[in-house]
């Protein structure tokens, strides 16, 4: 175990920024936990921190919302009911009126509903429908699955419902936001943007969604610590740190010669090709698509057990 002060503390002394015996003043205390945040964060994002990654098991579904504490997509002032008994037994108060309250019931497709006279009122949509129905019906649809401290994700995999552990996994491909579009329906593919802190929105093409199969998502999860923190992580990574701050440290703090930090620089990147190592032999095996003399299948026909000439 080591605390977040015993890091600063240790870097700080390393460069020569305050002597061993003497505490480290409090300016340069809030700056190297700021330092420290920024260098967590960047080697979290890079996956270094090999404790942070984590995994889960969703439901498979075109459209995915992971949400922590905040919920961004639901839009404020707007409310789902699964049906119109349930947007009855809800009784509207004059706040609801005054924030221009919206609802939508999920066997009402064609309209959305307001509050007039403390009551709902019924509002049918044609086309153009307006942003803020489509919005609302976009929501209405996901998937929304509450996930701790989502920071970065890695991959997306199908795999069995029944959980067989001769089924394989299939890795899907990501493709960025702003080409999703350009792909077939057919294309094993995925997409996400970060609409928040630790809220994302994943998009499955729809021959994947209506796949019989789970979803598993790799993720990062975020690092949160404050000052008086203790930190729970392998000694390695706890010496890297040290180094890592210790090099920014002395970059606004200088206190070495040429050679000191070249030595310093060169220490940082020894440890980073130490944390880099193990992750080299964890590879997934690959195999060559095959099929008889005829031809090659996909990973995805091998799977389902067809084959399409």
């Amino acid at each position: 175990m080591n605390s977040v002060r015993d890091i600063i503390k240790e870097a700080c002394c390393r460069v020569n920024v305050v002597p061993r015996r003497q505490a480290v003043p409090g300016d340069i205390v809030e700056n190297a936990f700021r330092l420290l945040k920024g260098i967590v964060a960047k080697y979290n994002n890079d996956n270094m921190l090999s404790w942070t990654q984590n995994s889960i098991i969703l439901g498979n579904s075109e459209l995915i919302h992971i949400f922590d504490e905040s919920d961004v997509l639901k839009g404020e002032h707007n409310m789902y009911f699964n049906s119109v008994a349930d947007l009855e037994n809800y009784h509207p108060t004059d706040e609801d009126f005054d924030n221009d309250a919206w609802a939508v019931v999920k066997d009402v497709p064609n309209g959305y509903y307001t509050v007039r006279d403390n009551s709902w009122q019924f509002n049918e949509v044609n086309e153009p429908y307006s942003q803020r129905f489509q919005e609302m019906k976009r929501y209405e649809s996901m998937q929304h699955v509450q996930i701790r401290d989502v920071a970065k994700i890695n991959s997306l995999y199908l795999v069995s419902v029944s959980g067989e552990p001769y089924h394989e996994h299939y890795k899907l491909n990501f493709v960025p936001h702003t080409d999703f579009d350009k792909y077939l329906n057919t294309a094993q593919s995925f997409t996400y943007t970060q609409k928040s802190e630790g809220e994302w929105l994943v998009q499955l093409k729809p021959i994947v969604a209506r796949q019989r199969y789970r979803i598993k998502l790799n993720y990062n999860e975020s690092m949160e610590f404050d000052i008086d923190s203790d930190l729970f992580i392998p000694d390695n990574y706890v010496e890297l740190l040290i180094v890592a701050l210790a090099h920014k440290l002395a970059l606004q703090y200088p206190r070495l010669d040429d050679a000191q930090m070249q030595r310093l620089e060169n220490e940082v990147r020894v440890l980073l090709d130490n944390v880099r190592t193990p992750k080299a032999s964890d590879r997934i095996l690959q195999r060559e698509d095959y099929f008889g003399e005829g031809g090659n299948m996909s990973q995805m026909e091998l799977m389902s057990g067809s084959y399409f000439f």
